[in-house]
C-alpha cells in the first residue's frame, strides 16, 4: 500500500482517455525531462487518437490542475497534482523483481556486517536501484510513554487534560466541550467526575505508550475513555527520535537531473536532510500508517522540499526501536521503481532488525 499525501484525489473522477493521457504524460516527462506535446505522445504511445483530440485532454487535465503549461509554444508537463494522481491510481507499480531482490540479498551475505555496514550498505543499494539519492536512518528508541494526568476544569467551563510524559515533558489539550458534554448524557461532567476518569487513567495507562493506551480504550468507563483517545494523540504528537547519524548516498544521481544542474538549489535540500529535526517530523506519519509514503513537491510543509518527492517507509518495531529509509529525488521521479525497492528495502531491515547481524570483533 503506498499512503496518501496531503492533497485528497478522491473528487478527482477522470475518463479512461484522460487517464490514459495522464498516464502517457507523466512517464514521458519522467523519462525526458522535456515538456510532453500532442504530437510526440501519439507517436510514442501509439495513441489511436488525433492530436487534435490529445491537446483538447491535456487542456482538460490542465483545468483539472493535474497538468502545467510552462511556456505559450511549450507542451505539458504534470504538476504535483498529477504525480499524485499518478501514483494513487494510474501507476503500472509491482513488487521488485525477483533478480533484484535475490541481488540485493547476496550483498547483505556477502560480508559479516556490524550494524553501521549494513545501514550503510542499505543506503547504497537504494540510491543505486532507483538513481535517487537515499536517506537512512537507524533504528532508535522513540515512543513517549504516559506518566500522570490532570484533568482541570476551566473558569469558562472548558476541560483542559494536562499529561505528564515519563521523560517529565509536560503536555496539554482543551477536550471537546460539546462531545464530553454528551458522555454525560447532557449533564456537564464537574470536577469530581473529572478527577474520577484521570485516577482511571493514572491507574490503567501508566507507563504505557500510544499503541498500547489505543488497546485498552474497551474496558474504560465513557468519560475516560474519550480522555484516553486524546491522549493517545497527544502521546503520538510527543513521539520523538533522537537522529545521532543519518546515513545517505547516491547525492550525484540528483546532481545529474537537469533540475539541479545548478547545485545551490540541491545544498538547501540537503542541508535540510542533513537536519535532524525535519527527519524526526515524519515519524509521527510513519507511525499513523505503515508502509510505503510518497510526498510530492508542494506537499511538503518546508518550502526547501517544493522542487523534490520523498519515498520512506519505516523498519523495526515501533514501541521498541524505529528507524526509517527512503529515497530524495525531483519530482519527476521514477515511482514504479523506488516504491517497490523502499517496500522491499524496508522488509529486509525489519528481518535484520529482529535477527541482527553478528558484530564483527577484528
Amino acid at each position: 500500500m503506498v499512503e496518501r499525501g496531503t492533497r485528497p484525489t478522491d473528487q478527482i473522477e477522470l475518463t479512461e482517455r484522460q487517464r490514459s493521457v495522464l498516464r502517457a504524460v507523466v512517464e514521458d516527462y519522467v523519462l525526458t525531462a522535456v515538456p510532453v506535446g500532442s504530437k510526440h505522445l501519439i507517436a510514442r504511445y501509439s495513441l489511436p487518437v488525433s492530436s487534435a483530440t490529445v491537446r483538447s485532454t491535456m487542456a482538460e487535465l490542465e483545468a483539472l490542475g493535474l497538468l502545467s503549461h510552462p511556456h505559450t509554444s511549450a507542451g505539458r508537463v504534470p504538476s504535483d497534482l498529477g504525480y499524485r494522481v499518478y501514483v494513487e491510481s494510474l501507476m503500472r507499480e509491482s513488487t521488485l523483481d525477483q533478480a533484484d531482490q535475490l541481488m540485493i540479498r547476496h550483498q547483505f551475505a556477502q560480508v559479516q556486517l556490524t550494524t553501521d555496514e549494513w545501514l550503510r550498505l542499505a543506503a547504497s543499494i537504494l540510491a543505486a536501484t532507483t538513481r535517487s539519492a537515499s536517506v537512512v536512518t537507524p533504528a532508535r528508541a522513540r515512543r513517549a510513554k504516559f506518566g500522570h494526568l490532570q484533568l482541570v476544569q476551566l473558569g469558562d467551563g472548558a476541560r483542559l487534560a494536562v499529561l505528564v510524559l515519563a521523560d517529565g515533558k509536560v503536555v496539554q489539550r482543551r477536550l471537546d466541550r460539546a462531545a464530553v458534554d454528551r458522555i454525560g448524557g447532557g449533564a456537564a461532567p464537574g470536577q469530581s467526575e473529572l478527577d474520577g476518569a484521570a485516577m482511571v487513567l493514572n491507574t490503567e495507562l501508566g507507563g504505557l505508550t500510544a499503541p498500547a493506551a489505543r488497546r485498552r480504550l474497551g474496558r474504560l468507563p465513557p468519560l475516560a475513555a474519550h480522555v484516553a483517545e486524546v491522549v493517545a494523540t497527544m502521546l503520538e504528537e510527543s513521539d520523538g527520535v533522537a537522529l545521532e547519524d543519518v546515513f545517505t548516498d547516491g547525492i550525484v544521481n540528483v546532481l545529474e537531473q537537469p533540475e539541479f544542474a545548478h547545485g545551490g538549489k540541491l545544498r538547501t535540500i540537503l542541508e535540510v536532510i542533513q537536519r535532524s529535526d525535519f527527519l524526526e517530523q515524519l515519524f509521527p506519519v510513519l507511525i499513523r500508517g505503515g508502509g510505503v509514503h510518497v510526498i510530492i513537491g508542494r506537499e511538503n510543509t518546508n518550502d526547501a522540499m517544493h522542487e523534490v518527492s520523498l519515498v520512506f517507509a519505516p523498519y523495526g518495531d515501533a514501541d521498541h526501536a524505529l528507524g526509517m529509509l527512503g529515497v530524495l529525488g525531483p519530482t519527476r521521479m521514477p515511482y514504479p521503481r523506488a516504491i517497490p525497492t523502499v517496500r522491499y528495502l524496508s522488509t529486509l531491515m525489519n528481518e535484520l532488525v529482529t535477527n541482527p547481524p553478528h558484530e564483527s570483533h577484528d
